[in-house]
């Protein structure tokens, strides 16, 4: 296997991981029985090292073993975040499937108890909400920053490649949201023609 192709095979990997914490994070209660994925949520190195093949939102997703350095280099080179992104999820994953597993039967919601489950669970989902809103700030900002390199294209290919790549970067940027608040991908995104003015003296 050719060394791209090998890159290629990791990065999808990681992709349907981050695919499967979203998954997760959205409806725990489907994994929860599964110990595998559960277990795997425990550390980073752990995550890394996922074997599976699972169907999530009508996708396969094949998740395949790569060492902890590969797993974030990988995601530094390819994934929207980086390894902080995958990370964030992660431990995202842990805080809901936790909850979940802690929840009691249903009780009257006007009880002192059931008041309080309900705060935790809102204080829950707003520390959720907190760290995707973290990551989507930070890599909008990096997004922004390569708006000058379209600007200082030399020819309209270069720019019309650049362009194309943010606009994919904004799309990747937008599904790291839990999958109630994603955006709609942008299926199409005509690039403008830019051409230099004539001076006239």
């Amino acid at each position: 296997m050719k060394w791209n192709e090998l890159k290629e095979i990791q990065t999808s990997s990681i992709e349907h991981t981050r695919k499967l914490l979203l998954a997760i994070i959205a409806t725990p209660s489907k994994f929860l029985d599964d110990a595998l994925i559960v277990e795997s949520l425990v550390s980073q190195a752990s995550l890394a090292k996922l074997d599976l093949q699972i169907i999530v939102h009508d996708e396969c997703l094949n998740i395949s073993p790569i060492s902890l350095n590969t797993f974030k280099q990988r995601s530094e080179e390819r994934i929207s975040g980086g390894f902080a992104a995958i990370d964030s999820l992660r431990k995202n994953a842990v805080l809901v499937v936790r909850k979940e597993k802690n929840k009691t039967p249903t009780r009257n919601n006007r009880t002192k108890e059931a008041m309080t489950e309900q705060l935790a669970e809102l204080k829950l989902n707003l520390d959720v909400q907190k760290r995707s809103n973290l990551i989507l700030l930070q890599t909008l900002l990096d997004v922004r920053s390569k708006l000058d390199g379209v600007v200082s294209a030399q020819d309209e290919v270069t720019r019309k490649i650049r362009v194309t790549e943010i606009l994919k970067r904004i799309t990747a940027i937008t599904s790291l949201n839990p999958e109630a608040y994603q955006l709609p991908p942008i299926q199409k995104a005509p690039v403008i023609s830019i051409k230099p003015r004539n001076n006239k003296r």
